[in-house]
């Protein structure tokens, strides 16, 4: 019986993330680019594989505007690294978001359009100042720290197994919470631990049941 509670769950769970966004293109050809975010808070690096063909020039600009900057871990952001060299197939791209090395966030396969991102450096930023190298650093970071990358792509290669149980609030627990405590007469609402998620969920408010979590490894 609670085999086929949890089906029905997955299959509404489904529906829903359809009704969001597009059904996931799953494209199997071709070559990828590797972006690489590695996050001086986390200690992390992650891969965002991005398709490479029809997001050459795109691609190609991104890459002009990070070899402006004298990238070095600065606080808690993230420095960044494009390899436009070096490709690897959609095969590799697939398999490197299945890995689970990383305690914060996964690798992800993009399939679908790269808009052109623009940083709007200042001439005087890109002299070759520390004051005006950190703000260019600080720039990128605002527009792609955290997998923001998502914002200028579409067509995230994300499979129904990548998601697993997480914690989330419901009546039943709220209502043995309130039960148990005699001197706490409000109920109590669990937080959903969002670390971990992919941010597109989160912009579109989805609430999701435990087993329709992004998987995340806790930390060490």
């Amino acid at each position: 019986m609670i085999s086929e509670t949890k089906d029905v769950d997955l299959k509404e769970t489904k529906i829903k993330l359809q009704s969001e966004s597009p059904e996931p293109s799953h494209i199997m050809t071709g070559y990828y680019a590797a972006l690489m975010e590695t996050n001086g808070k986390e200690f992390e690096s992650w891969y965002y594989f991005i398709r490479r063909e029809g997001n050459e020039e795109a691609l190609k600009h991104l890459q002009e505007q990070f070899e402006k900057i004298d990238w070095y871990i600065l606080d808690d952001l993230s420095t960044f690294d494009l390899d436009l060299d070096h490709y690897v197939s959609a095969q590799t791209a697939k398999e490197m978001t299945k890995l689970e090395m990383n305690s914060y966030a996964f690798h992800r396969k993009f399939d679908g359009k790269l808009k052109t991102i623009n940083f709007n450096f200042k001439k005087k930023e890109t002299k070759e100042t520390e004051r005006g190298n950190e703000k260019m650093i600080c720039k990128v970071f605002d527009l792609l720290g955290y997998g923001q990358i998502e914002d200028y792509i579409s067509d995230e290669d994300l499979d129904l197994e990548d998601l697993t149980d997480r914690e989330t609030s419901s009546d039943s627990d709220t209502e043995d919470e309130s039960s148990s405590s005699e001197s706490e007469p409000e109920k109590k609402t669990k937080t959903i631990d969002k670390k971990g998620l992919p941010p597109s969920l989160l912009k579109n408010n989805i609430e999701l049941p435990n087993f329709a979590k992004r998987k995340q490894r806790p930390k060490k």
